[in-house]
């Protein structure tokens, strides 16, 4: 073999290495599947008929605390029940989700926590952060994503609340629980 096949073969194993280890650093941001309606049940329905915003995060994620971020910024929104689930897996906290849930408790946000192994199999979460928008009659109106470059919750409520569909951006962020990390993360690079 001479040193130009070599090389070639030396390029190719390298190409092919990084391929592989770029495709699964960047898979745990994949897009999810969304949940289907049950997702509702895990979170107390408010007395009076009125819009919900339940927002699906977990504090081990930094997507999640970046939704964070967002909501304690732009407030409660007027008119809407907001609630947060937060889902509790094996990973370990992030430093500061702490701080930015006991900030949003105190600016009115509901927030409840439940642990990833608790989650009833029928639902369908596998990734946060996930927005649910449900009508006043309890009928989910929209469930997705908050969007890829900007948190886009205040315009998907005043599309939702005007009567329009508002189309379901993809669920980018963490995989919750073992299983769905062993599938995003085969290798453990990640998770």
């Amino acid at each position: 073999m001479n040193k130009v096949q070599g090389t070639s073969w030396l390029f190719a194993i390298w190409a092919l290495t990084v391929i592989l280890i770029g495709s699964v650093l960047t898979s745990y941001h994949q897009p999810f599947q969304t949940p289907d309606d049950s997702i509702l049940a895990l979170v107390a329905k408010p007395l009076h008929p009125q819009w919900r915003a339940l927002h699906v995060l977990s504090a081990s994620c930094g997507c999640s605390q970046r939704v964070m971020q967002h909501l304690l910024q732009r407030r409660l929104f007027d008119g809407v029940a907001e609630e947060i689930l937060i889902v509790d897996g094996d990973a370990p906290d992030l430093p500061g989700s702490s701080t930015l849930l006991a900030s949003l408790e105190r600016a009115g946000f509901s927030i409840t926590h439940i642990a990833a192994k608790d989650l009833p199999q029928n639902t369908g979460l596998h990734g946060v952060p996930l927005l649910v928008f449900a009508s006043p009659t309890n009928h989910i109106a929209y469930i997705g994503g908050y969007g890829s470059t900007q948190d886009r919750d205040a315009a998907i409520l005043e599309q939702i609340r005007s009567g329009q569909t508002a189309k379901p951006l993809a669920v980018l962020g963490c995989a919750i629980g073992k299983g769905i990390r062993r599938q995003a993360d085969p290798l453990h690079l990640k998770y």
